[in-house]
């Protein structure tokens, strides 16, 4: 998708990239070599209102289910996907496998239901894996079939491209040694993901990505890394039912942590001490009665007595944002024009805390892509829980039907559901505009947008359902907002096809296709 538009994209790069310089610079895992190569590398060409990046994420067991040439003819047919987005790794139901159980299968595909052991999903060449200590990673429920190579040739004959689709969600048990690469809680358990300052994880990661760059004609590529800070996991800022819980699995306070932070100042044992306590006072403040000088009141000075606490969760980003370096780094050194880009997970529409920590224009000189998740569909549900999630701690001073009024003023969302409303409704496909514009004056322009479409992300079946109008809504919203193309989310195996089509109709409307 490269046309006479290349240079002016490279431009404004360029300008951001110079507008930021001044900010303090990332102790980079890669050396310092993915920043330098941000400077001058080709970006991807702006799209035209006719020329629009049109993504789909899918596994590999609905190519076996439906056949590789359906498959991708249906996705063109009907949905106007000009990228396949192929999950080539992952341990999880979410972006492999066929519909999840207990949800209604969609309206193709075989009608059953299947278990994920999952591991990479394309071949593993041995030789990449030598300074890893995880080397046999190979999922075992697709057979030989290679979500890479049986699939790649088959869209570049379609006109399509092909980006490798990977994610941070992990089975331990099913993986020797992972203790080598995990995350260590402040209570010394454990985790059950990476840790961002363990060289054998940053060898893991970066001998898998080696491996799939050099071996298969790949577009692009874009991680999952959907995790959050110390802080937001203690105080319960996620849409998951996480409460009650007996104590918290704030991450990470391993060695390469407690040295690294040490090195740049920070106190590791003092931030596990604040840590510890802030854990305390969430547990005390779930069970017990209001105090006298209130919730907020009392963390607060659990802040100024431990400073530590904000310091080690931006210490926790920016080991994060390094092994995102790293990634982009890897690739980009053996295929410099790759599109290597990342998934922002969906809580970045709906706590201020993660979306001030995921700052974009930090992201921008590692980065030819952003994907932020304004899920509108599923956001019913999961800000519902969010914000029970928050009241119960931070905002305990507040009811919650204040708690959502005073989240919808952070973000600038007017006439959305009142919080009884809210699960079975949905939020309105404008608040993907909303953060669509959002994201694209943070990057100001200088790299993609690609926002998130939700379509039958999976929601209880007393709550809000995905419609075609739903999607073309929220497309359609995105488009006007200034995005140059959308990915569609989460996995095709668990859409409906009528409601993948409601993207192409909003196509159709914008004008971007006859």
């Amino acid at each position: 998708m490269e046309d006479s538009t290349q240079s002016a994209t490279d431009t404004t790069r360029r300008r951001f990239l110079k507008q930021i310089a001044a900010a303090p610079a990332l102790a980079l895992a890669s050396g310092g070599s993915a920043l330098s190569q941000a400077a001058t590398k080709p970006a991807a060409s702006p799209a035209t209102k006719t020329n629009k990046f049109v993504a789909i994420q899918i596994g590999g067991r609905s190519f076996v289910d439906e056949g590789v040439d359906q498959c991708l003819d249906t996705l063109q047919q009907v949905g106007g996907v000009n990228v396949v987005m192929a999950t080539v790794f992952t341990y999880g139901s979410g972006l492999a496998g066929r519909q999840v159980h207990g949800e209604p299968l969609p309206d193709h595909g075989i009608k059953e239901y299947d278990r994920v052991q999952g591991g990479s999903f394309t071949r593993v060449h041995p030789e990449f894996y030598a300074a890893s200590p995880i080397k046999d990673i190979r999922a075992p429920e697709l057979g030989d079939f290679d979500i890479l190579a049986d699939v790649i040739p088959k869209t570049k004959a379609k006109g399509m491209q092909t980006y490798a689709l990977f994610e941070e969600n992990y089975n331990p048990r099913l993986i020797p040694n992972f203790a080598a690469i995990a995350e260590v809680d402040l209570y010394g358990r454990v985790g059950g993901t990476t840790c961002f300052n363990n060289p054998n994880a940053r060898a893991f990661l970066s001998s898998m990505v080696s491996d799939w760059v050099t071996n298969n004609d790949i577009d692009g590529l874009m991680w999952e890394s959907e995790r959050q800070g110390p802080l937001n996991n203690t105080i319960g800022a996620s849409f998951n039912k996480i409460f009650p819980r007996r104590s918290s699995t704030a991450n990470c306070f391993c060695e390469h942590c407690i040295r690294k932070a040490k090195e740049v100042g920070i106190d590791g044992n003092r931030a596990r001490q604040g840590y510890i306590a802030l854990d305390h006072w969430v547990i005390r403040t779930q069970a017990g009665p209001a105090t006298s000088d209130g919730s907020f009141v009392g963390l607060w000075r659990l802040f100024l007595e431990f400073p530590e606490i904000f310091a080690w969760e931006r210490f926790w980003y920016t080991s994060q944002e390094e092994m995102y370096a790293l990634i982009y780094g890897t690739a980009k050194a053996i295929k410099p024009r790759l599109q290597v880009g990342w998934h922002i997970m969906h809580v970045v529409t709906m706590s201020p805390f993660y979306s001030a920590d995921t700052n974009y224009a930090r992201l921008v000189p590692f980065s030819d892509y952003l994907k932020p998740c304004p899920y509108n569909n599923c956001a019913g549900p999961r800000l519902a829980q969010y914000i029970r999630n928050v009241q119960s701690t931070i905002f305990r001073d507040l009811t919650p039907e204040r708690v959502l009024d005073m989240h919808y003023a952070f973000f600038g969302y007017t006439g959305e559901p009142t919080l009884d409303k809210l699960p079975t409704s949905g939020l309105s496909g404008d608040t993907v505009g909303i953060e669509t514009k959002r994201a694209i004056a943070d990057v100001q322009g200088a790299i993609p947008i690609y926002p998130g479409i939700d379509i039958d992300v999976p929601t209880e079946l007393n709550e809000k359902r995905t419609q075609p109008s739903d999607v073309r809504a929220a497309t359609l919203s995105a488009l006007k907002a200034g995005a140059p193309g959308v990915v569609l989310s989460r996995k095709y195996a668990e859409m409906k096809l009528t409601n993948i089509a409601g993207a192409k109709q909003a196509l159709h409307d914008f004008g971007a296709i006859g």
